[in-house]
């Protein structure tokens, strides 16, 4: 099989090109339309630095998902020989050499965007870094399940911080009113995400896999995601209204349609914690997971 075949199939199977892509998109807009200047116009989200700065944060989110690989790769090997690098699709030797590649690449396109984007991309590499290493702590961490996807999701605000300075031209200490509340509310929407990804029907559980769900149980897991939902929306809410004067209705309604909707879900599972009730939740906040990013864009826009 050809090198560009295997590692399309690597990426179909890891990355999930068109979906991943989608809420890369969205999660780029929302966090450039909070940076923007209302003087500024929508053809700033149309110049070649914008397309640059979503590209850097495409190959950020891969580098990411390659970091993953070769840390599970023992992992995986175990519990799921199925996946690329455990059935020897691609080898670790072939992994490395590919996240290198697209570090320098980033690392290229964050130098030509301003020193003001490159101080803060080296804030992120150096932190996704941290994460590869998890932390230096990683036994203790991987023994505090909830604690390892608390650190690890804090990447998005960064990733926001990237953003900011890119659409603003300003460096971090400088970033508009408001946009840091924003970034930080990055924290915890990823991190809802994350804790869902494992939260599981009972017939999912496999001895030896930890999951949130068997960690707190069902109502513990839910809990402690919809925490983080709150505590993510409300600091979206916040983040607007510093920014504009006012929280823009079709972002308020939005979210908080959204958010009942994910809560609902989260209620129906903890009554039936089953295969079918856990993948529509998943499938719920994924779903939420877009339409957040895609309402503050819509909502900032008409207001």
């Amino acid at each position: 099989m050809s090198l560009f075949r295997r590692w399309w199939i690597f990426l179909q199977e890891r990355f999930e090109l068109f979906g991943t892509t989608l809420a890369i998109i969205a999660f780029f807009t929302a966090n450039a339309i909070i940076a923007l200047e209302p003087v500024e116009g929508v053809r700033t989200f149309t110049s070649i630095r914008s397309l640059s700065g979503l590209a850097l944060m495409w190959l950020v989110f891969l580098h990411m998902r390659l970091f993953d690989e070769a840390r599970d790769y023992q992992y995986d090997r175990k519990f799921y020989p199925t996946r690329p690098l455990a059935r020897g699709l691609i080898s670790l030797d072939e992994l490395w050499k590919a996240t290198l590649i697209t570090i320098i690449i980033e690392v290229a396109l964050a130098a030509n965007l301003g020193w003001h984007v490159l101080i803060a991309y080296v804030l992120l590499l150096s932190f996704t870094l941290l994460m590869r290493m998890e932390f230096f702590i990683g036994d203790w961490l991987r023994s505090n399940l909830e604690l390892y996807a608390i650190s690890q999701t804090f990447s998005a605000s960064i990733m926001g911080g990237v953003i900011g300075s890119l659409i603003s031209g300003k460096y971090l200490i400088s970033l508009p009113d408001g946009f840091g509340m924003f970034a930080f509310s990055n924290w915890f929407i990823f991190t809802v995400f994350e804790l869902s990804r494992k939260t599981n029907g009972r017939e999912e559980e496999r001895e030896g896999i930890e999951t949130y769900s068997l960690r707190l149980n069902p109502g513990g897991a839910i809990a402690l995601i919809t925490a983080n939902l709150l505590v993510g929306v409300g600091f979206c809410f916040w983040a607007c209204a510093s920014r504009f004067g006012v929280i823009p209705m079709g972002v308020l309604w939005g979210n908080i349609m959204l958010t009942f909707i994910v809560t609902i879900s989260g209620l129906f599972y903890m009554y039936r914690p089953n295969r079918f009730e856990a993948e529509v939740y998943r499938t719920v906040v994924t779903f939420f997971f877009l339409a957040y990013n895609m309402i503050i864009v819509a909502g900032v826009y008409w207001r």
